[in-house]
């Protein structure tokens, strides 16, 4: 097995993006959480109209690429498994992150 680090983390034609010449090139990646402790908590919040919302998933990922060298935006999303038409019935078991990784200029 090949040990993967820094930028080098994702398969070789993401790395060939993220490493373009020009410094254009971006990656997008997906990560998943089911059952966070934090998800009770970030919903009630997030309901009130709060600002602040407890996530330490997101910030940590995106610390972690950045100290690499990269710059990192992301997105984070309650997903709940099972569609109900009433927007009231709304029972997510998941936090899913989008995070889009491109090389700091």
């Amino acid at each position: 097995d090949e040990e993967r680090s820094g930028l080098k983390v994702f398969d070789e034609l993401d790395d060939e993006e993220i490493s373009s010449p020009n410094g254009a090139g971006s990656v997008n990646c997906l990560v998943s959480i089911f059952d966070p402790a934090s998800l009770g908590g970030s919903l009630q919040i997030t309901g009130e109209g709060s600002r602040f919302s407890p996530d330490f998933v997101g910030p940590t990922l995106a610390a972690l690429f950045e100290r690499v060298g990269a710059k990192v935006d992301f997105e984070s999303y309650f997903v709940d498994p099972v569609y109900r038409p009433n927007p009231k019935d709304f029972f997510p078991n998941e936090r899913f992150y989008q995070f889009t990784i491109a090389r700091k200029s």
